[in-house]
């Protein structure tokens, strides 16, 4: 789930063309949907991005998906003992991405930006 204060870009169903200023930039999340709102429902959140822009995106909402959360870790944390589901490195440097929806399935970060679904 997502928290105000992540680093967010581009996720496999963007739809949004250049809101992001281009493939790549960041953005913050300042803000989380709620059920009942108009503005920012439940699944959505605001982001403000890097660039200047500022409006909401589909974390869940419609079963869609328009942000990845970019590489929030600090430098030098390593999972050694978990393996990349993707790619079978052995040894998980960085942030540690797990699936919402399937058990014990892992990325690291390069296969996490790769890939679309898995």
């Amino acid at each position: 789930m997502l928290e105000i204060g992540l680093r967010v870009v581009r996720g496999p169903d963007w739809k949004w063309a250049q809101q992001d200023d281009g493939e790549g930039h960041v953005g913050t999340v300042v803000e989380l949907g709620k059920p009942g709102s108009n503005t920012s429902p439940d699944k959505t959140v605001v982001v403000q991005w890097d660039s200047g822009s500022r409006t909401n995106y589909r974390v869940g909402y419609q079963s869609a998906y328009d942000l990845r959360v970019y590489d929030n870790a600090p430098i030098g944390v390593r999972h050694p003992n978990v393996i990349c589901d993707a790619c079978r490195k052995h040894g998980i440097i960085g942030m540690r991405w797990k699936c919402a929806r399937c058990f014990d399935f892992d990325l690291c970060t390069h296969c996490y930006m790769a890939l679309d679904k898995h």
